[in-house]
């Protein structure tokens, strides 16, 4: 049985939107889109909405996913 969280959650157990992600990354909202398309930025599809886990977000700019490179233009 899946239980439903009222109120306020944890940042671990919350998901974000795209608005959301880009303010915590300080970007615009078209560089999210980009990333997700050509840099595989972790974000998961909830019907036409894209949610992300801030955990997953930051771990990926940490590895270096955000890093830019002459091949991929700007980010």
């Amino acid at each position: 049985m899946t239980q439903i969280q009222t109120g306020k959650e944890s940042p671990e157990t919350r998901w974000y939107s795209v608005n959301e992600v880009a303010s915590h990354l300080g970007v615009a909202i078209d560089t999210i889109y980009r990333w997700i398309e050509g840099k595989k930025l972790p974000a998961h599809r909830v019907g036409r909405l894209w949610k992300f886990k801030l955990s997953e977000v930051d771990a990926w700019v940490r590895s270096g996913g955000a890093h830019e490179t002459k091949e991929s233009g700007k980010s």
